[in-house]
């Protein structure tokens, strides 16, 4: 199960007047049930039927599961306790939403990287980006790195130098190769957003490179 206590969660809710969302906290999770603060507008308790049938979306930053998820849940249980809460069953398996913030798009970055082991920082290790998102990025590297292991990187978006700590996420070993999927650590939110600039700026261009490759050559056309 993706989501665990503490997760904060949006509830959308069928109201008179069209779809309602409220957001509130997991207290508990286990197999396919997840108990949850009951929904609250200006502090007054919403009242959610047993049988009611509601969406449940959440994010998540980390980048083994980065992005959105969403599933439907049936309202089980009310529990009137000092924290009223809803006990509820999903109905079907979590289906990942693209998040534009941690959208990858392939890149070719130099990098600077500066492996800290036990709180000390190594020599610096040259490295390339392969792809790049808010949430990460792919690196080849010819250091060794061991998963869950944590780097400096250092690395330039055009005009906009960012200075880093991420931590491996994932290995991707192929015969040649040796990858590593980074997950940013307590990134300043002003330098993610710079990334997803780029990253979006980036994506047009591909986009308009493949239109361009589509387009007939002059002189091509059949007469």
């Amino acid at each position: 199960m993706l989501v665990g206590p503490n997760q904060l969660i949006e509830l959308q809710l069928e109201e008179k007047n069209g779809p309602k969302v409220y957001r509130t906290r997991v207290e508990d999770a286990y197999d396919n049930l997840i108990l949850v603060g009951a929904p609250l507008e200006k502090g007054t308790l919403v009242p959610v039927r047993v049988g009611t049938v509601i969406k449940i979306e959440f994010r998540l930053a980390d980048s083994l599961h980065e992005g959105r998820f969403t599933n439907e849940a049936i309202v089980e249980k009310r529990f009137k306790s000092k924290i009223p809460l809803l006990q509820l069953r999903l109905l079907g398996d979590w289906e990942k939403q693209q998040d534009r913030r941690f959208v990858r798009v392939p890149v070719f970055i130099d990098a600077i990287l500066t492996p800290i082991i036990e709180a000390e920082k190594q020599p610096e290790q040259a490295g390339i980006i392969l792809n790049l998102s808010g949430g990460g990025f792919l690196l080849r590297t010819s250091y060794t790195f061991a998963l869950e292991d944590f780097t400096e990187i250092a690395f330039k978006m055009e005009a906009e130098s960012v200075v880093a700590l991420a931590k491996v996420a994932r290995l991707v070993i192929s015969k040649s190769e040796q990858d590593y999927g980074f997950g940013f650590v307590d990134l300043r939110e002003k330098t993610r957003q710079a990334i997803i600039q780029y990253v979006f700026k980036r994506q047009l261009e591909l986009v308009a490179l493949a239109r361009r490759k589509r387009e007939p050559r002059p002189g091509s056309e059949l007469i």
